[in-house]
């Protein structure tokens, strides 16, 4: 595994590697990380019941309010692993594509759920045949609660190699991104390195 650090010219620091797939934590969210596919997280509906923030209300104004509408009319329901594809978005979203995961009702968070998530759109994005992909979380964006995050790193690397396990191919996937705050990326990326160190010992 190499030694941390930092990754590309934008802030991104490398957290370590999982076969051929490097991985990483950097300070974007699904609108400006500069991968070939974006990944969100997306409940079914905001914890707090006033709406997203932060990254997910980005993206959904960069998309002129369609992820949040699809979801309001019932063609993406956001169940646990539910995707929804859309292919060749525009700018301001620096990826070719986006896909919305569903990680169900906020109120029944677990990082169990997390896990399944990530395992899905890593799957979806191996068949794909991504060359980069990023996942945003969007957790605080949805209202969830810090004291329910503990164990989040963990359980999202863990659906993301759950994805690599199950590959029967070589895949174009070189590079995963996990987004963070710019304010939390220090705390984010040591846990994430921590998590993969466990992870490598098993």
């Amino acid at each position: 595994m190499p030694e941390p650090g930092f990754g590309e010219p934008d802030g991104a620091k490398v957290i370590g590697q999982w076969g051929d797939v490097r991985i990483e934590v950097a300070p974007h969210d699904a609108v400006t990380v500069g991968a070939a596919l974006a990944i969100v997280g997306v409940f079914t509906r905001e914890a707090a019941g006033n709406g997203p923030g932060g990254g997910l209300k980005h993206l959904d104004t960069a998309l002129n309010g369609a992820l949040l509408r699809l979801r309001s009319d019932g063609i993406f329901g956001a169940a646990p692993g539910e995707l929804l594809t859309l292919t060749a978005v525009s700018p301001p979203i620096q990826a070719h594509d986006v896909i919305a995961v569903g990680l169900g009702d906020p109120d029944a968070f677990t990082p169990a759920g997390l896990r399944l998530a990530v395992s899905a759109a890593a799957q979806e994005a191996i068949r794909l045949a991504a060359p980069s992909a990023a996942f945003a979380p969007s957790l605080l964006d949805s209202g969830i609660d810090r004291t329910l995050l503990p164990g989040a790193e963990s359980a999202m690397l863990g659906g993301l190699i759950d994805a690599l396990a199950t590959r029967s191919h070589d895949v174009a996937l070189s590079c995963w991104i996990f987004c963070a705050g710019a304010e939390h990326l220090d705390a984010v990326a040591a846990a994430f390195r921590d998590a993969l160190l466990t992870l490598d010992r098993r």
